[in-house]
């Protein structure tokens, strides 16, 4: 660290390390757990330094002091940073690939396809999914595909916008195939190429907000992070999501988890456990009263109104 930057080698007092693991649950509904006060120090201590603040211990009085809500979400963001790899999940990029694109060009041809990574931390699930996109370019003949990642602001989704990664990071999951073609080296690190960069858009955005701003999605990958959640939080972000997926579209989920008896709208693929398509809506239309009733009837038919799928 900087000489400006003074990071005590005591510890922080034990009621600062209580007030941000309530903070994290009440803000993005994760509990830290009670022994993570090395991940703690250490998180807050990078995010501090480059907040300008002289020391850790500054940086946490400010927050429960003035109780900023930059500074809380950034502070929260930094707790919640996952460690995660390119292609992690390969069970869901799978499911994505043989499943999900196929059926998508099957049924839209040469229409555009929205894609969501959410939770995408720094950003190794999105560009997964623009390589595997880019790989099967010639299946998927015609289908314009947009992908963006979201998550709340962080360091991790800095580094995803840049799209810079270390060499221990290309090591993780990233096949030597992929990491030549779609990554060109810079000094000691490597970074994506334009041809997957310009497929993807990131954006910071509360996960257990209202998620109204970013449209509707024909498919969304939430891997990996949904056991985290508490369980009034996994409600919030899961009744999030299924506004997020257009009729008949996708929700791929992790290896292992599931939507248990609460559905919110989906029905299960097939016997997977990790892949989901959202139900259609049927809207009854209104009857009018004044119409003439003949044997319990009205004198016409009711007939169900169906949305359009998958626009």
């Amino acid at each position: 660290m900087s000489a400006e930057f003074e990071h005590s080698a005591s510890s922080l007092a034990p009621t600062y390390y209580d007030a941000l693991r309530r903070l994290t649950l009440e803000l993005a509904g994760v509990n830290l757990g009670a022994n993570h006060a090395f991940l703690i120090e250490t998180r807050l201590a990078r995010l501090a330094r480059r907040e300008g603040f002289k020391s850790l211990d500054a940086m946490v009085n400010e927050l429960f002091q003035t109780g900023g809500s930059r500074l809380a979400v950034q502070v929260v963001s930094a707790l919640m940073e996952r460690d995660t790899h390119f292609f992690k999940d390969k069970s869901s990029f799978k499911r994505l690939r043989e499943v999900v694109l196929p059926d998508l060009h099957r049924k839209r041809g040469g229409g555009r396809v929205r894609l969501l990574s959410f939770g995408c931390a720094s950003g190794q699930e999105a560009y997964g999914m623009a390589m595997t996109v880019h790989d099967m370019r010639k299946q998927l003949d015609g289908l314009k595909i947009d992908i963006v990642g979201v998550d709340y602001p962080s360091q991790a989704l800095d580094r995803a916008r840049a799209g810079r990664y270390t060499h221990f990071d290309v090591q993780r999951g990233l096949p030597i195939k992929s990491l030549i073609e779609h990554f060109d080296p810079v000094d000691s690190d490597w970074v994506i190429k334009d041809h997957i960069r310009n497929r993807v858009e990131f954006r910071d955005i509360h996960l257990l907000s209202k998620l109204d701003s970013l449209d509707q999605f024909h498919a969304v990958m939430f891997c990996g992070s949904l056991p985290h959640y508490s369980a009034p939080a996994r409600v919030r972000v899961l009744r999030g999501l299924a506004g997020l997926v257009k009729e008949h579209g996708y929700l791929i989920l992790g290896d292992g988890e599931h939507l248990n008896q609460m559905n919110f709208g989906f029905d299960r693929v097939g016997r997977e456990t990790g892949i989901y398509t959202k139900r259609e809506i049927i809207i009854e239309p209104e009857i009018d009263p004044s119409l003439k009733v003949s044997n319990g009837r009205t004198t016409f038919e009711k007939t169900k109104k169906k949305r359009s799928s998958l626009n």
